[in-house]
C-alpha cells in the first residue's frame, strides 16, 4: 500500500497526457494511469523523470539510496523514480522558511544529475504507482529525511550545469520570489475596492506566466497559477501597506544620514568588523546545527558556504 494520505485531496489525473489532465476526487483520481502526487505547496514526494532502459535500477548504479518505489514503462523501461520525504517541505508560501525549501533544491539537483533524468520534467503528474499499466517497484522505505538523501551525494559536485533556478524545483522558487516581491509594489493598485481581487489575480498570473517563459524548461501552467493564487492571496489579506511605507520612509531617512563624510568614513571602519563579526556568527551556527544532528552538507546549505569552511569551522575549538 502506498502513503496515499498526504496526497491531495483532489489531485489532477489522466489516462492519457495528450488529452489533457482533469481534477477528481483522489478515490478516482488512483483508478487513473497519472496522477498528481505532491498536494499544492507541499513537496512530500521527489520525483524523478529517467528516460532510459533499465531506470528502475539506475539509482543503485548511481550510489543512491533505494526509492520509495519506481513506476516502470513495461514497454521501453523508463520510469519515475520517487523518493518520500519524512518531512514535507513547504515550497510557494509567503511564510515559508527560505532553507528548508533551498536545501530541498540543492539535494533534487543532485540527485536529478545523478540519475541523468530530465531536467524539464517539474514532478506535478506521475505515473500512479498503484495502477496496472506500470510495473511498480517497491522500496524498504516511503520516507527519508532530507538530510539522509543529502548524504548520498555530494552537493557542489553534482549540481547541474545550468543555473539550479533553471530546473526542477528551482524554477517554483525563482517565480515564486519574484512574484512576490512584484506584488508588494504592485498591491496599492488593486486594494482599494474588494471587487478588485479577481483582476488582483489574473494579473499576478499574467505576471507569473511572464517570468516563467525565461526558462529554457518552463513550469506547467498549473503549477503558475498556484504560484500565482497563493502570493494573491497573502499578499492582498496579510501585507500591511501603511507599515511597509513608514519602514521604507524610515529606509530613506537613514540612507540620507548614511551619504555625510562622517559617515561614509566610518562606516568603512566598521565594514571589516562588521564581516568578522558575521563570519564568527555563523561559526557558531554551525557548532550548534552539528549538536543538533545536522550533517556537514545540509549546514553548508544552510548557512550558503562550502563543505571545506564548515569542516574548518567544525574541527576548530578555538
Amino acid at each position: 500500500m502506498f502513503e496515499t494520505s498526504r496526497w491531495p485531496r483532489k489531485p489532477y489525473c489522466s489516462d492519457d497526457l495528450e488529452q489533457g489532465v482533469v481534477i477528481r476526487s483522489l478515490a478516482s483520481a488512483l483508478k487513473r494511469a497519472y496522477i498528481q502526487a505532491n498536494p499544492p505547496h507541499l513537496r512530500v514526494w521527489s520525483i524523478f523523470d529517467v528516460d532510459r532502459p533499465g531506470a528502475a535500477v539506475l539509482w543503485e548504479d548511481q550510489g543512491l539510496p533505494p526509492p520509495s518505489w519506481a513506476a516502470v514503462n513495461r514497454e521501453n523501461g523508463h520510469a519515475h523514480l520517487v523518493w518520500g520525504l519524512s518531512a514535507p517541505v513547504l515550497v510557494d508560501s509567503p511564510d515559508l522558511k527560505q532553507g528548508p525549501l533551498r536545501y530541498l533544491c540543492a539535494v533534487e539537483s543532485a540527485f536529478r544529475a545523478r540519475l541523468q533524468a530530465d531536467q524539464g520534467y517539474s514532478g506535478l503528474i506521475t505515473k500512479n504507482p498503484a495502477h496496472p499499466l506500470w510495473k511498480t517497484l517497491r522500496g524498504p522505505r516511503l520516507g527519508y529525511e532530507l538530510g539522509e538523501l543529502a548524504d548520498w551525494v555530494d552537493l557542489p559536485k553534482h549540481l547541474p550545469k545550468r543555473k539550479p533556478e533553471e530546473v526542477g524545483l528551482g524554477r517554483n522558487v525563482t517565480v515564486f520570489d519574484w512574484l512576490r516581491h512584484y506584488a508588494y509594489r504592485q498591491i496599492r493598485h488593486y486594494k482599494g475596492d474588494v471587487r478588485n481581487f479577481v483582476l488582483w489575480q489574473s494579473h499576478l498570473n499574467n505576471k507569473a506566466l511572464e517570468r516563467n517563459g525565461d526558462f529554457p524548461y518552463p513550469l506547467d501552467g498549473r503549477e503558475v497559477w498556484h504560484i500565482a493564487k497563493s502570493v494573491s492571496k497573502w499578499v492582498w489579506h496579510k501585507f500591511d501597506l501603511e507599515a511597509s511605507d513608514a519602514r521604507f520612509s524610515a529606509l530613506q531617512a537613514y540612507r540620507g544620514k548614511q551619504n555625510t563624510p562622517e559617515a561614509q568614513a566610518a562606516k568603512g571602519r566598521a565594514s571589516g568588523t562588521a564581516r568578522l563579526v558575521a563570519s564568527e556568527n555563523k561559526r557558531v551556527s554551525a557548532r550548534l546545527m552539528r549538536d543538533r544532528g545536522m550533517t556537514q552538507a545540509a549546514i553548508a546549505a544552510e548557512l550558503g558556504v562550502t563543505d571545506r569552511t564548515v569542516r574548518g569551522w567544525l574541527n576548530d575549538r578555538a
